[in-house]
């Protein structure tokens, strides 16, 4: 539907649960303002026209941008640009408005949403708030009300979660005027420390260990807060400082990973609301947020570890995606850096920015995590802790508000508690945490792998890699001597196989190459390198990391992994170095320690060259004698344990994947666990369950 022919035209796109069917030749309907004063009081009249199945309209001011003052109507009431009032000829039939007779014409069915849906206003958003319909004379009137400060339906008008301007997708960038507020700055001594929400004229909302990290008793005098500012430094003018008359953390709180850290203060006097200062709404208990999309977290905190926000202090936003604690705890337990098991409580709730590259720092604590709903911002969380600064690979844990809604009205009177305008069904986010090492069930241990990465130069193959995070591929480092830049280097991801030939899903470039610093040659070790991408992946079915393993993880020698390869089964040309070479795909191999290997490896040398076998490699040959088998540097050697896939090694040297006798020689992952995470901190990891036995490595030849 648009308004207005030529340039200026605006468009509403409708998207509904009911169908209002308008016939092609019925060419005039009625579309009004309208305001509530005994009834129902009909304002400014303007005329839709239907033409080429498009609604037009000549009602520019009811989509304009200013307040326009309708002297006619009884109750000379204010309303915003969002009140449509449409009339068309038919009869009501099970939901569905139909043309009353055949000769309008054939009908042409517009989707509208059956209350308090999104309507779209040349890209800015709007929501119905309700529909009422009133039977007339010659058929059906129908009543859009777009949500605005005003409105006509059964739930009433918020006076809280109104922002004038909408936000832009970011990662840490300046908020802009209007935008957040309800965010305040809480300050100790006149320095900032904690972010915080209006929820009444009166009342600040933030999380409770701000109030005792100061290393002081609390002490009310002590505190201010700095309302509708964007700077907290400079020449800024908006806005206003309030002190503080009492500070109410929660009873129960003794530290952030407990949970609990939620407080109030309140200020000595009510403030008035304008266009900077306006509180947030707060849901109930009973409010349903739909996990898995976005919502917004703002601040002033640091921009990394002990470096301020640079002045004027501008205050930031960034989108983060709201999830579960079972999720948020899913995803935690995958860092190589996590030090508490399980940190999401019940009464917390997670976000996580989608690329996992950016979060809160110190300064952001007390800040609200605001969602948006038809219209309207709810408060889901209170930024509590996160992994800490420039470590942003993990979810951000925040108190979650509707748990403490019974709580805050113990101590608040006339908090913006709303209701939910349309209640959302029950969502699942369990999407966001695929887990690392995990193959879709018709996958098995041949492939194709989704965290297997083809890396070429120049457009060439050069060699094999593995996907431990969305950003961050394992490898040799011999791959990149002599081409440690960068730049020419291309990363395929996704490999498919259709009729034995590989298709590729998606495609990167290189950021940045890290290349072990002990590395020589790869007889002597240190074969390892990591590779940064230009831009994360997000992980489907067909691309996902693999876990890497920590130090202590055993792997059971003379078990059964899995590399990279190509299988060269015997046929008759097998004698002449020849055989039926398999597609690309996994080879099943069977474990060596260095010892075992040692012994294999130097004894069938064939030019009497003695390579040591060190702690920090592998070995590993194929299980059939009459079988040899193709590998790539830099292929991965890998493991299953109990369904989950642990990155074993990193193809060096030797005989491809080797032979029965002369086994293949491999990095091993786990010796450079401390070197990943230096260079990896986005890696993920598990812990094999239950426990794997310790390695066994006997010193005996296989010949």
């Amino acid at each position: 539907m648009s308004t207005q022919a030529g340039a200026d035209r605006q468009e509403l796109t409708l998207s509904c649960g009911f169908e209002l069917a308008i016939s092609r030749s019925a060419t005039q309907l009625s579309c009004q303002r309208f305001s509530q004063h005994k009834g129902l009081t009909h304002c400014a009249t303007h005329k839709l026209v239907s033409k080429n199945n498009v609604i037009t309209s000549n009602c520019e001011s009811l989509l304009g941008s200013k307040e326009i003052k309708m002297t006619n109507c009884a109750s000379n009431l204010h309303i915003q640009k969002n009140a449509i009032l449409c009339k068309t000829y038919g009869v009501w039939k099970g939901g569905v408005t139909q043309a009353a007779s055949s000769r309008h014409g054939p009908r042409m069915p517009i989707k509208l949403k059956t209350c308090r849906e999104q309507i779209v206003t040349k890209g800015k958003s709007a929501r119905m708030a309700g529909l009422e319909r009133r039977f007339v004379s010659t058929g059906l009137l129908v009543l859009l009300v777009l949500l605005g400060f005003h409105q006509i339906s059964s739930a009433p008008a918020l006076s809280c979660g109104r922002q004038k301007l909408v936000p832009r997708m970011a990662g840490g960038i300046n908020a802009n005027r209007g935008e957040w507020p309800w965010q305040v700055s809480l300050q100790y001594r006149g320095q900032h420390i904690c972010g915080g929400s209006l929820i009444s004229n009166e009342w600040i909302l933030t999380a409770a260990h701000c109030f005792f990290e100061v290393g002081t008793p609390i002490n009310p005098a002590d505190w201010k807060v700095v309302l509708g500012r964007l700077k907290l430094t400079g020449r800024e003018t908006r806005g206003l400082e309030s002190n503080v008359s009492t500070i109410i953390p929660h009873e129960n709180y003794t530290h952030f990973e407990k949970g609990k850290d939620i407080a109030l203060a309140r200020l000595t006097k009510p403030v008035n609301y304008n266009r900077d200062i306006s509180p947030v709404c707060l849901p109930k208990s009973n409010h349903r947020f739909a996990f898995g999309t976005q919502c917004w977290l703002s601040g002033w905190g640091d921009v990394a570890t002990n470096v301020s926000l640079p002045n004027p202090m501008a205050l930031q936003e960034i989108g983060m995606d709201l999830m579960t604690v079972d999720t948020c705890n899913c995803i935690y337990s995958n860092l190589r850096n996590r030090r508490i098991v399980n940190p999401a409580l019940p009464g917390m709730v997670c976000a996580m920015t989608p690329d996992r590259q950016r979060g809160p720092c110190k300064g952001d604590s007390g800040g609200p995590l605001v969602c948006l709903e038809n219209g309207y911002w709810f408060q889901a969380g209170i930024m509590s802790f996160s992994m800490g600064c420039g470590q942003f690979y993990g979810p951000t844990f925040l108190t979650e508000t509707k748990s403490y809604a019974s709580w805050i009205q113990q101590h608040v009177n006339g908090g913006t508690f709303a209701n939910q305008i349309r209640p959302l069904p029950n969502t699942t986010d369990s999407y966001m945490c695929k887990g690392c090492g995990v193959l879709k069930k018709n996958m098995t241990g041949r492939g194709p792998w989704p965290w297997y990465v083809n890396l070429q130069y120049q457009g060439e193959h050069v060699c094999g890699g593995t996907l431990i995070a969305e950003d961050r591929i394992l490898t040799a480092a011999q791959c990149f001597i002599g081409r440690q830049e960068a730049e020419g280097w291309e990363v395929l991801l996704g490999e498919q196989q259709e009729n034995e030939k590989q298709k590729w899903q998606e495609n990167r470039t290189l950021q940045s190459i890290e290349v072990h610093g002990a590395y020589i040659e790869a007889k002597e070790g240190y074969d390892i390198a990591i590779a940064r991408l230009s831009r994360p992946v997000t992980f489907s079915d067909s691309i996902r990391a693999i876990c890497a393993p920590y130090a202590k993880h055993q792997f059971p020698l003379g078990s059964t992994c899995w590399t990279r390869g190509r299988s060269i089964e015997p046929d008759a040309s097998w004698q002449r170095g020849k055989g039926k070479l398999s597609p690309p795909g996994g080879v099943e191999v069977k474990l060596l320690g260095p010892k075992a290997c040692n012994c294999a490896y130097n004894k069938t040398s064939e030019h009497g060259e003695e390579i040591p076998i060190t702690s920090e490699m592998l070995c590993a040959t194929p299980y059939k004698w009459t079988m040899r088998c193709e590998a790539g540097v830099g292929d991965p050697l890998v493991c299953n344990h109990n369904g989950v896939w642990f990155l074993a090694g990193i193809s060096s040297f030797g005989k491809g994947c080797g032979t029965v006798i002369r086994p293949g020689v491999y990095t091993s992952v786990r010796a450079y666990d401390e070197w990943i995470m230096q260079n990896a901190w986005s890696a993920y990891y598990a812990v094999p369950k239950p426990p794997l036995p310790t390695a066994s490595d006997e010193d005996t030849c296989l010949i």
